[in-house]
């Protein structure tokens, strides 16, 4: 997660937008984060976060991470190659709904820079959206992922 954390510290883009870069925190799905979550309102999607604990004992290669800035939760991310040795499926994603938060317009992005450092390092040649809302098939699109032939929501690793 500390190189997801420099490479998106380093960018131009981001720098450009005057982020302080030093708050942000990326860290697994721990107590405080699911605590966070919890607060999150009605607006909150409300996907199972309080299972990745539990996932992530049967699943020894499940990647999770919540996304900090400051003491502010802005986003958590679970992905699992399960029995791959192709592809890492982003199984949940989710932003905090409040659209003042630090990290709006970055949850994607840093969600899936720590994915795709992971997916590299497995030998990973993807990463798959499993189930993505429609909602959110255009953020996808626009961060470079399309659908393959089999109706799947990929992109390269090598393009991540």
């Amino acid at each position: 997660m500390s190189q997801a954390l420099a490479s998106f510290s380093a960018d131009p883009y981001v720098l450009g937008t005057g982020l302080q870069v030093d708050q942000v925190r990326l860290e697994p799905i721990t107590r405080e984060a699911l605590e966070a979550s919890a607060l999150w309102g009605e607006t909150a999607a409300l996907f199972p976060w309080e299972s990745v604990p539990q996932w992530k004992t049967k699943d020894r290669k499940g990647f999770d991470i919540s996304l900090w800035f400051g003491p502010e939760l802005c986003g958590l991310c679970y992905a699992s190659p399960r029995k791959s040795t192709i592809c890492i499926k982003v199984i949940l994603l989710e932003g905090k709904p409040d659209e003042t938060h630090p990290l709006k317009g970055f949850v994607l992005a840093l969600a899936m820079t720590a994915i795709g450092n992971y997916g590299r390092a497995l030998g990973l040649e993807t990463i798959e959206i499993e189930d993505p809302w429609q909602a959110a098939i255009p953020h996808y699109n626009a961060f470079g992922f399309n659908f393959d032939d089999e109706g799947r929501l990929v992109i390269s690793l090598a393009d991540a």
